[in-house]
């Protein structure tokens, strides 16, 4: 698990620099979150051997993933896309896979 944080850094690095073209930042981004979907079920698996800071860390990491996850599929049900929502939810999205990446440093460190 130890690797995860290189990896982790290198991929937020890359979506950052992306970002200069913005359509590419928003396909190095959605790259980012599946790989820190898949980095978190790796975690889960390892779930028992964090301490309790980073257990408390990765529940408060998994409940804003879930829960903006869970605001873009009611806001596609609706129908309510607009430019600001959408930057909105990049920025929220970017910001969570910052939080991420401070999760695995603290993984890496332990």
């Amino acid at each position: 698990m130890k690797k995860l944080y290189e990896i982790n850094k290198w991929l937020v690095i890359t979506t950052l620099l992306l970002y200069l073209t913005f359509y590419g930042g928003i396909m190095a981004q959605i790259v980012l979150g599946i790989v820190q979907v898949i980095m978190s079920v790796l975690i889960l698996f390892n779930y028992s051997k964090l301490s309790i800071s980073l257990k408390k860390l990765f529940i408060t990491y998994l409940i804003l993933a879930i829960s903006a996850i869970s605001i873009y599929i009611i806001n596609l049900t609706i129908g309510e896309s607009d430019l600001s929502f959408f930057i909105l939810f990049t920025v929220a999205t970017m910001l969570i896979a910052f939080f991420h990446l401070y999760i695995t440093y603290k993984i890496k460190e332990s």
